[in-house]
């Protein structure tokens, strides 16, 4: 009994064996603590340098998807200009329709008066409406008398006027014909013969 508490006493006395070194690759090290999922790894971002510039770079569409884009871009920016523009340019046509309209009408208006002023002549309104001629010569050619008058312009060759009228009855002179003296020239028109003679466009 005795010697075996003795053995026993010697085993306890006895060092541990040391850990090899295979042991010590077999034996796992141990993890790292895990963080917290509440606190995630920040981020740096530099900040931006004032002066350096930083290209953006954004893949174009090709073609004319392209082309189409920037027109509409374009346009958009713009519009304002182009109606500015489209506005002034119908402005115009319809100043320019309106002042040929105008100019039509008042020239019309115009052939209108001078034709009632040529059609109502007679000596006397003509007389009236460009003062004494230098000459008021009657003639009586059966069967109708024949009334020259002769103005002379201050610009231009001297005027005949001719009239006639029934000889037979008290009628109504009728204006017949306008000319230079010398019968080289005829006025057919009541606008040529008012340019030629402005005081005819007269209401006497």
């Amino acid at each position: 009994m005795d010697e075996t508490k003795l053995q026993e006493l010697a085993s306890s006395s006895e060092s541990p064996a040391p850990i090899t070194t295979e042991q010590q690759a077999e034996t796992p090290s141990p993890a790292p603590p895990a963080q917290a999922d509440s606190n995630p790894p920040s981020v740096h971002v530099p900040e931006r340098q004032p002066g350096v510039y930083a290209p953006v770079t954004v893949d174009a569409p090709g073609g004319a998807e392209s082309q189409l884009s920037d027109l509409a871009a374009f346009l958009k920016r713009t519009w304002r200009v182009w109606a500015i523009i489209v506005g002034v340019a119908v402005g115009l046509i319809v100043a320019i329709v309106a002042l040929q309209s105008f100019s039509e009408w008042a020239r019309n208006a115009r052939l209108k008066r001078y034709d009632r002023a040529v059609a109502s002549l007679t000596p006397d309104r003509l007389i009236a409406r460009c003062g004494q001629p230098e000459e008021d010569i009657s003639k009586e050619v059966f069967p109708v008398v024949l009334r020259t008058v002769h103005y002379k312009p201050w610009i231009g060759e001297p005027l005949v006027f001719t009239f006639s009228k029934t000889a037979e009855q008290r009628g109504d002179w009728v204006f017949l014909t306008m000319t230079t003296e010398n019968g080289a020239k005829s006025f057919d028109t009541a606008e040529s013969k008012i340019s030629a003679f402005s005081c005819l466009d007269s209401t006497k």
